[in-house]
């Protein structure tokens, strides 16, 4: 048969459950602890009752962390049902909703007869309420910010164009660049061949014939070579003006989907 236990009040909030050395010697005196020696017996219950009275004075003195570790050493000693009215109290203070219940629960399957049945009923209801309010309130502030995500997200996309102009790249400069050369290079050839020209025309009397021949023969020659030059690399750069003013095109912006599970981009950069 238990022996009755003392209850006390702290604070003038909470009730403590005051296990005396006859409970716990009760407690211990199972199947279990009677395998294991008096000495190791007696050695828990002694640990139990020093945390035990660690973590009341704890409680009465505001230090809440203290009291829970001393009311769970407390438990974890002799596991008495009564001091999960103790760590259910103190959870329930610090605002451990999940563990005040678990522990609230315990105690009442362990103690369907107690006298605290009704206030710990009434515990257990409040804060399976809180409990599912906080979930609640946690899933609703999840919807929002994807709604806000999603809102974001339209925004930007109604705000984008749809298409970008995307150039030829470096190709009609290449070419641009290599016409000009080309264009330089035949204005020199086609200038030397008119000097070789103007040289023959107008080479003054008793000039060396070889001299005169050898201007004769080459002037044509670099006159045709600058003019076909000058052709070619004119029209590499009108080609290469003309690639890089119509050698674009439009390109569609990357596209922003919107769906259950969140944002996501796809298309080409």
């Amino acid at each position: 048969m238990r022996e009755p236990f003392v209850r006390l009040l702290l604070g003038g909030e909470m009730r403590f459950l005051l296990i005396v050395l006859v409970a716990l010697a009760c407690l211990v005196s199972t199947s279990r602890v009677d395998a294991q020696s008096a000495s190791s017996r007696d050695g828990r219950i002694e640990a139990a009752k020093k945390a035990f009275a660690v973590g009341t004075r704890a409680y009465g003195e505001g230090d809440f962390d203290t009291a829970l570790h001393e009311f769970r050493r407390a438990y974890e000693l002799t596991e008495s049902p009564d001091l999960l009215y103790n760590i259910a109290t103190v959870s329930d203070r610090m605002r451990l909703d999940e563990e005040a219940l678990e522990a609230y629960e315990g105690y009442l399957s362990a103690r369907p007869n107690s006298v605290d049945r009704e206030h710990v009923a009434s515990r257990i209801d409040i804060l399976r309420d809180a409990i599912e309010a906080r979930r609640q309130a946690e899933i609703d502030a999840e919807i929002e910010a994807r709604k806000a995500a999603i809102e974001a997200a339209a925004r930007v996309k109604a705000e984008r164009p749809l298409t970008q102009y995307v150039g030829p790249g470096p190709g009609p400069w290449i070419t641009i660049g290599t016409g000009g050369a080309t264009l330089v290079a035949g204005a020199i050839l086609f200038g030397l061949g008119q000097r070789d020209q103007n040289a023959v025309e107008n080479a003054p009397s008793g000039s060396s014939y070889s001299t005169v021949q050898e201007q004769a023969d080459r002037g044509p020659r670099r006159t045709k070579a600058g003019i076909a030059l000058m052709s070619v690399g004119g029209a590499a750069v009108v080609g290469g003006l003309v690639w890089q003013l119509t050698g674009g095109h439009e390109e569609a912006m990357p596209e922003i989907s919107i769906g259950p599970t969140g944002i996501s981009v796809k298309g080409r950069f």
